[in-house]
């Protein structure tokens, strides 16, 4: 696929095929750092279902704002609002299933993306899988290394939901899971620094919940960010 396709939300969003975890001889750019990102769930990743990581290249380090799930109309791009820079998508509309790593286009208020290809590395999910596994530099969402290398803070929401509504007049529900207790808050997302070699875990935080939604393959009940030197 063409890198740098436009693509608004109505569109087809998926154009990278899953298949064996992959890795490439040199990094673009240099690589600067590598996110690993890990997300579990307490039942199995179903990929008729569509499971994001969202990420905020902001570079504040009050993390005053980040990426939020959309949980009711009007639906905006169906899945998330607040402000996000970037995301990973895990659904069919990846060809075969699969991952595929976006940019939102600057002045479209959430609504246009840009692909930017398939994560560094990623783990295939097998029938019963319960984790969602990938690698991701830091130079696929900033391609110039310098800019890459000054990126200290990002925020980062995991978000897991049955569907994504795109008509603002559509009433129908959609189950969801994000960071935080989805039973009584939306506007959870986790604060990272990134310039020096760590691991996050919820463990550590206690941010995520394990029961907030009621079907288990929605329901996040694990995370983990590794951040890299290259």
């Amino acid at each position: 696929m063409v890198k740098g396709h436009l693509l608004c939300i109505g569109g087809l969003l998926g154009l990278w095929m899953a298949g064996c975890a992959r890795f490439p001889a040199t990094p673009a750019g240099g690589g600067v750092r590598r996110l690993v990102i890990e997300m579990q769930v307490a039942g199995r990743i179903r990929p008729e279902y569509t499971y994001f990581v969202l990420f905020n290249l902001s570079n504040d380090p009050t993390g005053q704002q980040g990426p939020v799930p959309v949980v009711r109309p009007p639906w905006g791009n169906g899945f998330a609002a607040g402000m996000f820079t970037h995301f990973m998508r895990y659904d069919t509309l990846q060809p075969q299933g699969g991952y595929g790593l976006y940019r939102v286009v600057d002045g479209t208020n959430l609504s246009v993306f840009q692909y930017i290809g398939a994560p560094r590395m990623s783990e295939p999910v097998g029938t019963n899988g319960n984790r969602l596994r990938f690698e991701v530099d830091l130079t696929q969402f900033i391609p110039d290394p310098d800019e890459a290398r000054a990126m200290v803070y990002v925020q980062v929401n995991f978000i897991a939901t049955d569907r994504v509504p795109l008509d603002p007049n559509d009433p129908t529900p959609k189950v969801w899971d994000a960071l935080g207790d989805s039973r009584v808050e939306i506007n959870r997302y986790l604060n990272i620094r990134i310039d020096q070699n760590r691991i996050f875990r919820n463990g550590d935080t206690g941010v995520e919940v394990a029961g907030d939604v009621a079907d288990p393959d929605l329901d996040i009940v694990d995370w983990r960010i590794e951040v890299r030197t290259l």
